[in-house]
């Protein structure tokens, strides 16, 4: 997988996304990810994602913990949802690639790429996410966010619990001064 930073166009092996999960990606019906195109080319399949007005999670600084957790429990209800469109989320790249944020709109999209390593867990995938996520915290308060990932590597817990578990640390950071 190469990812293009530029013109947010990637190369995946060809079989990489099935039949139809191209028919759902691309059509634009599931708001959870980016509408994708793809064009099979010699070495497997070149998708390109349409991605106006939303920037890749890698170049937004988040102001502080609260946009953090915000943009984390989005994307762990998108994750959820996924199943709806039969997207398996154990396959969904997390990572501050494939996440995109509109700043104005505080909306997130998910760039679908396939997980290429599949003996990676989704609880490994999310986990790995927030540590990426951390880094990006300006206000130093990524405590919250370590918190979290504390506990999803502690407990074996399902995408629902997970976003419970980020609502609840939500509402302990505004119950503290």
């Amino acid at each position: 997988m190469e990812i293009r930073n530029h013109d947010f166009k990637l190369k995946l092996k060809e079989g990489a996304v099935k039949e139809y999960e191209k028919v759902v990606l691309s059509s634009g019906f599931c708001d959870l990810f980016m509408p994708m195109a793809f064009v099979s080319c010699e070495e497997g399949e070149l998708v390109s994602y349409h991605c106006s007005g939303y920037t890749a999670l890698r170049q937004c600084r988040i102001s502080d913990a609260k946009e953090a957790l915000d943009i984390l429990e989005t994307i762990f209800q998108m994750v959820h949802k996924s199943t709806e469109y039969l997207i398996t989320p154990s396959k969904i790249t997390l990572d501050m690639n494939t996440i995109f944020y509109n700043k104005d709109t505080r909306q997130v999209k998910i760039a679908y790429v396939p997980v290429e390593r599949q003996e990676l867990s989704l609880r490994e995938n999310m986990v790995g996410f927030i540590t990426q996520m951390e880094n990006n915290v300006q206000d130093g308060s990524y405590r919250y966010l370590e918190a979290v990932k504390n506990k999803i590597e502690e407990n074996n817990y399902y995408i629902s619990d997970m976003v419970n578990l980020i609502g609840e640390m939500k509402r302990s950071m505004q119950a503290s001064p």
